[in-house]
């Protein structure tokens, strides 16, 4: 399989993505509204109401590989995507996307379409969350403001198709690494803009710099944010505890502390606070 197929699945646009009701068997809800959620485990609901999915991995791969594919994808590639060549790939893909139909299609609706031994969702009018994001973020989120920024937060439930490792599918475990990596950097992204958005005085700020730092727990940006944040509250042994904390953790990691330290001591000093001798209690001696 060439690297580049499996590379030009790029987000497109979307709406956003909602929680869904109790769950129903699939193919016995009426159409209506239809959301995919793919940040967190694999959901699909329609009408408000959660489908039941049948337990197989490669169905959900299935569907989110397509749908974030750009363009219809042929079936030889599926097949060499998400399954071994002994078996049989074809009748396997043909099983899936029966059950896709069954999820996705309704009365007078083909969502699931194939033509010229290639397969495409049409989800036009469909919710879905990682396409969404892909979508702020090509447009840019620079000029979000606040409430636009939480929806965005609020999408992240959880990584990229969570829990969905399949074995022995080298490519789409591949695929599957790439777009965790992006869309963990697009969920720092909106965590970054956001934090730099609500009131500092405001525990939605704290909590929205945790959860960034859970993603991203080297990122300077992110340490020195909430530095600053505590040392505008006046939260010093606060910052001291969360220095020793992050210059422990960037020491283990082999990575560069002293320019967290140095931050901190300028903060300390614009505000008339006494440097300590120590990047931080318990931290590294300071450099003679």
């Amino acid at each position: 399989m060439e690297a580049g197929v499996v590379a030009d699945v790029e987000s497109a646009a979307g709406s956003a993505a909602g929680s869904a009701g109790p769950a129903q068997p699939a193919g016995s809800v009426p159409g209506g509204e239809v959301r995919l959620r793919l940040l967190g485990p694999v959901a699909i609901s329609r009408a408000g109401a959660a489908l039941s999915l049948p337990p197989s991995r490669k169905l959900r791969a299935l569907v989110a590989y397509l749908a974030l594919a750009p363009q219809p994808v042929q079936r030889a590639h599926l097949c060499e995507l998400l399954w071994d060549v002994p078996n049989d790939p074809r009748g396997e893909l043909r099983w899936c996307l029966s059950k896709a139909r069954a999820l996705l299609d309704e009365p007078g609706r083909r969502r699931v379409e194939t033509a010229q031994d290639t397969v495409r969702l049409d989800l036009a009018d469909c919710h879905v969350d990682a396409i969404e994001i892909g979508s702020a973020m090509q447009q840019g989120i620079a000029q979000l403001d606040c409430g636009r920024l939480q929806a965005l937060a609020g999408l992240f439930a959880g990584d990229f198709l969570e829990g969905l490792e399949i074995d022995r599918n080298p490519f789409f475990n591949n695929w599957l690494t790439a777009q965790r990596r992006r869309l963990r950097a697009c969920h720092a992204a909106v965590l970054e803009h956001l934090a730099a958005r609500l009131p500092a005085a405001s525990g939605d700020t704290f909590a929205c710099l945790d959860k960034w730092l859970q993603l991203a727990p080297f990122d300077r940006r992110a340490h020195e944010l909430l530095l600053g944040l505590l040392a505008q509250r006046g939260q010093w042994r606060e910052g001291e505890e969360h220095l020793t904390a992050a210059v422990r953790a960037f020491e283990a990691d082999g990575l560069d502390w002293r320019p967290l330290r140095d931050a901190w001591r300028a903060l300390r000093g614009r505000t008339g606070q006494a440097p300590q001798p120590e990047a931080a209690p318990g931290g590294p001696p300071e450099e003679p």
